[in-house]
């Protein structure tokens, strides 16, 4: 299994990350608002909207439980997501954003919301979407901006690096790397940026967001190196507020691009 799929195979650290960017960003961060007032425009009000990475499927839940009067379909790679999405309204699908089970030109809005870093391929996801979205339809895409939460990047590091060599880091897409590809593959395209800080007040919720990305740095869960390193980043967080009267803060930005194939 390799690190994405053994990521995702269990829904708990995504979980962990969600919750946490969404009660200790500030200003708050609106993700999933952002892109529910995108679906609210145009031929998204009332057509068929498909969330690639779909991940707890809680983005299309909100658009079925809204009344949406469109199919609502989520396609990820991880069983454990396609499971967690399916149901109420919501068809869920495995399957690659390479290489998306669906008709061509079937699709009037397709969301990839923080997943082309987990892509193998950017530029043939990007044809993938371009496929299947009608000519009228709209390509939502969300990334970070370029080096975005720098200060628990930082603790990251040290912390991995001090239970072994930890895997090199691959060139991550991101909110600028993004803009060529899109100017590519789709005539029009909107940016919108969104700027803020990471913002903790105690050291328990630093600690849990950064032991919930330590996969992404080659410690598995479940294994020794993991809980070494979920070791000392509690107490690297923990010391940090014995000594400093806090809060402790860390910049963080995303961009909401949107789209068009016609």
């Amino acid at each position: 299994m390799d690190l994405i799929s053994h990521e995702y195979a269990d829904l708990r650290p995504l979980r962990t990350r969600r919750i946490i960017h969404a009660t200790y960003s500030e200003p708050p961060d609106r993700v999933d608002e952002v892109a529910l007032a995108a679906l609210r425009t145009g031929t998204a009000a009332s057509g068929t909207v498909v969330d690639v990475g779909c991940g707890t499927g809680e983005l299309l839940r909100r658009c079925a439980e809204s009344g949406h009067a469109g199919r609502l379909i989520g396609v990820d790679t991880s069983i454990a997501s396609v499971r967690a999405t399916g149901g109420k309204g919501v068809t869920a699908l495995q399957g690659d954003a390479c290489a998306l089970p669906l008709r061509t030109r079937s699709v009037d809005c397709l969301m990839a919301r923080h997943m082309l870093y987990h892509v193998s391929d950017v530029e043939r996801a990007l044809r993938e979407a371009r496929r299947v979205l009608r000519s009228d339809g709209t390509l939502v895409v969300v990334l970070n901006m370029r080096g975005t939460t720098p200060r628990l990047a930082r603790m990251l590091r040290a912390c991995a690096g001090r239970v072994g060599p930890p895997l090199p880091r691959q060139a991550l897409v991101d909110a600028e790397a993004i803009k060529p590809l899109l100017a590519a593959h789709f005539p029009r395209v909107t940016e919108t940026p969104y700027s803020g800080h990471l913002v903790f007040r105690h050291p328990s919720p630093l600690a849990a967001l950064a032991e919930s990305l330590l996969g992404f740095y080659g410690l598995l869960r479940g294994t020794e190196g993991h809980r070494r390193a979920a070791a000392l980043l509690r107490t690297e967080a923990r010391t940090w507020f014995e000594a400093n009267e806090g809060p402790w803060r860390d910049v963080k930005g995303w961009t909401v691009f949107a789209a068009t194939a016609g």
